[in-house]
């Protein structure tokens, strides 16, 4: 889940407490996560300006009226051309208010900005714009996991660590930027959790493969998707298995009955790291096993 929200807006004594209002309709009404940016000076703080750019998944742009020169924000002007350039487009909110003159980077990048007049004027306006775009807290632009499924009956699977016949649990791992490819592309399984609340300890934490391709790293590109294997049964061997880079004979990380819940984390280059969680029912019968009976992304 993500939802978050770059706010850009001037940052005057008058003009922050405007700001802290839309962070609280954002937050309280519609489930967002606004991050508001202030004005720095140094290069560290303009890259982690860069930074939450990147990680965010919406871009709010407020443009006050301002009676001095220049008659706008000079800062939250670059911000606009810097989203414009990281591939904000119908993620984007713009707003201006009445008198204000489009110009600077407006005028190139977002040529329609919706007016209002005052404060309260503003927050009815972007309740109906988030609506109206229908910006929601489940949205990412990032690396988002959009489906799991197996991939049907038993298949031989090979790999350095042996031959086996098995059923193959997967993940969809969708790339939402349309500007920049997830490059390095990894996934772990992170941890194991048991119905009783505890923590099931498991060693493998290698790479998982991505399936369709010889290799546990992989390079998403933009608007694009791969897909990674979670875990596997086979009908000889009981427990659920891996498949993962580890170089060691290859173990179960599960074999009792139960209810668990796995968590996985995915990296990517300059991505925000991705976690994500699947429920997954282990049922032992004397004469086989049936595994992931039950596997769910938790929403």
């Amino acid at each position: 889940m993500s939802g978050r929200v770059f706010v850009s807006c001037g940052q005057r004594p008058e003009e922050i407490p405007i700001s802290i209002d839309v962070s609280d309709v954002l937050r309280k009404e519609f489930s967002l996560d606004p991050y508001v940016a202030v004005r720095v000076q140094s290069l560290c703080d303009i890259m982690a300006i860069t930074e939450e750019l990147r990680r965010s998944d919406y871009y709010l742009f407020i443009d006050f009226l301002r009676k001095a020169d220049p008659p706008f924000s000079l800062f939250t002007h670059q911000e606009l051309a810097l989203a414009h350039h990281l591939g904000f487009h119908s993620d984007i909110i713009a707003l201006q208010q009445e008198g204000a003159k489009i110009e600077g980077f407006l005028k190139y990048v977002q040529g329609n900005p919706v007016e209002f007049k005052t404060r309260d004027d503003l927050l009815v306006r972007l309740r109906e714009l988030v609506k109206s775009k229908g910006w929601h807290a489940g949205y990412s632009r990032n690396l988002v996991v959009t489906k799991i499924s197996n991939d049907g009956p038993l298949w031989d699977y090979r790999d350095h660590a042996g031959q086996h016949k098995q059923v193959v649990w997967q993940a969809r791992i969708e790339n939402k930027r349309p500007d920049a490819a997830a490059v390095g592309t990894v996934c772990i399984l992170d941890s194991i959790r048991s119905e009783d609340g505890s923590d099931v300890q498991h060693e493998d934490r290698a790479y998982l493969k991505w399936s369709g391709q010889a290799g546990y790293e992989r390079t998403i590109l933009p608007e694009d998707f791969g897909v990674v294997d979670l875990c596997a049964i086979s009908p000889d061997e009981p427990g659920l298995f891996l498949h993962s880079l580890r170089d060691t004979p290859r173990q179960p990380v599960l074999t009792k009955n139960g209810r668990y819940w796995l968590r996985y984390k995915v990296f990517a280059r300059d991505f925000p790291l991705l976690r994500f969680e699947v429920v997954l029912q282990l049922q032992w019968q004397t004469s086989s096993w049936i595994s992931c009976s039950r596997v769910d992304l938790v929403k």
